[in-house]
């Protein structure tokens, strides 16, 4: 892989910098440091701080991560002067697009920094061989999600095929300059994510290292393995991990009268993990922000088909702004969720109200508490509505009010898509300021195209459908 040829070369030259900040603020801008920075326990915390400092680019969660799936599905709608990732909005994006390249150059690179750490030979003195093994448990961890990122944006949905055998991403696990590997498939991909997040579960040690949701601990990255287990419907072992999470007592959901905390505070009560941005290294105007408000680039508008689905007394209102100038079918709304244009408000990865939602799919699906999803459904509805009666559904309709209320309580944050996809549902946009409103499920374009660097220097990797 060209990418993947390029961060090997770089190590070879020795171009690593070293941490000057605080590792626990994550502030330094820096490269990622190789197998021979790690003599240390100061190399092994450089060498994790540059694979968190990957996620928050730009061109990763710092915007497209989330931006991306967000306006290829339903719940977003382009202004009149949209111009960025505007070719996604419209479903026409080509092996060329710039931000494909970037995503998938950030992600091969992160892990092979998360490589260069799982396989060191170095054994640190007794007396911190355990940080070394959290660090360790990190990058297993954070190697996972990479690849769970990659797969999801660069390959239809888990079960698009009845096996998985549908192409995924390739599966890289150690250094070889000659390396041009091929595509494992979705189920091959899926199965190193697991084995790599719960390998990552077994190295770490009690708390984040951070002492907050911007680092990953044991209970955040099985709060990632229930996400995953729910791509993958395996019904059992998500109500597990989701169970886990929730019974930790780490986390607790912020009330209703201050749900909008929720998206000024970094580190809140509710948030499992989450991308910090701080004044050092985040990406200012180039965040989210700078596509949803006016005092950015405002490219981006939340559609009326989803602030009309929410209740007049629904706390999550306060994530909308009338905006006067907006008007005809741009009208009224913006989405304020990321309210720093200065692009300082972390990013959310994952957050306990999703946990609920996930076991309450999850039970919904394996049909033996039908109670017990109904309540997770509830903390989540009453959270929001404080006046909502307990849920009586049950079958069809009960998983129905559960995916109705992820729409409600997850708009925004990157998760649409995959719920459309996994659902095996077309995007119908109602609200519809593009030129094409009514995508079927499986198009070719619900995934990025397999950058055409890549595909130019590795005759073995093969282009995505359509493309």
């Amino acid at each position: 892989m060209k990418t993947y040829k390029i961060f090997i070369l770089t190590i070879v030259a020795g171009l690593v910098l070293s941490c000057s900040d605080s590792f626990l603020e994550l502030t330094p801008q820096q490269s990622v440091s190789d197998t021979d920075a790690l003599l240390d326990l100061d190399g092994y915390e450089s060498s994790i701080t540059g694979i968190y400092n990957k996620l928050s680019g730009s061109e990763y969660y710092g915007r497209y991560m989330i931006m991306i799936p967000d306006v290829l599905a339903d719940d977003v709608k382009q202004n009149s002067q949209a111009n960025r990732i505007v070719d996604y909005a419209e479903h026409i994006q080509r092996v060329s697009d710039g931000d494909a390249l970037s995503l998938w150059g950030s992600a091969y690179e992160g892990i092979n920094a998360a490589n260069a750490i799982i396989n060191s030979e170095t054994i640190l003195s007794d007396a911190v061989i355990a940080e070394q093994n959290h660090i360790i448990g990190e990058a297993y961890a954070l190697r996972g999600l990479m690849y769970f990122d990659l797969v999801r944006m660069f390959a239809q949905q888990y079960n698009y095929t009845a096996d998985a055998s549908h192409l995924g991403v390739p599966i890289v696990l150690n250094f070889d300059l000659d390396n041009e590997p091929s595509r494992s498939t979705v189920a091959e991909v899926y199965e190193q994510i697991v084995s790599d997040m719960t390998t990552g579960i077994s190295f770490m040690n009690g708390n984040s290292r951070s002492g907050n949701s911007s680092t990953l601990s044991p209970t955040s990255v099985r709060a990632l393995l229930a996400k995953v287990y729910l791509f993958q419907e395996d019904w059992n072992n998500a109500e597990a991990m989701a169970t886990s999470v929730i019974d930790s007592g780490d986390y607790t959901l912020i009330s209703n009268d201050n749900y909008y905390d929720l998206w000024t505070t970094d580190n809140s009560s509710e948030s499992i993990f989450e991308i910090s941005m701080t004044e050092a290294d985040n990406v200012g105007g180039a965040g989210i922000a700078g596509l949803y408000l006016q005092a950015g680039f405002g490219d981006y508008l939340p559609s009326n088909d989803i602030a009309d689905l929410y209740p007049e007394n629904d706390a999550r209102l306060s994530t909308f702004e009338v905006d006067p100038l907006l008007t005809g079918e741009f009208a009224p709304y913006r989405m304020i969720k990321y309210s720093d244009i200065n692009g300082f408000d972390n990013v959310k990865v994952v957050r306990l109200a999703e946990m609920y939602l996930i076991r309450a799919e999850a039970r919904a699906e394996i049909g033996t508490d039908i109670t017990g999803a109904q309540d997770d459904l509830d903390v989540v509805r009453q959270r929001a509505i404080a006046d909502e009666p307990d849920n009586t559904d049950t079958g069809d309709t009960l998983k129905d009010a559960i995916f109705l209320e992820r729409r409600l309580e997850l708009a925004f944050e990157g998760q649409r898509l995959w719920d459309l996809m996994r659902n095996q549902m077309d995007i119908i946009r109602t609200n519809c300021t593009a030129q094409i409103c009514t995508i079927p499920y499986g198009a070719d374009t619900v995934i990025m195209p397999i950058p055409q660097d890549e595909t130019d220097v590795n005759p073995n990797i093969a282009q995505n459908p359509g493309y």
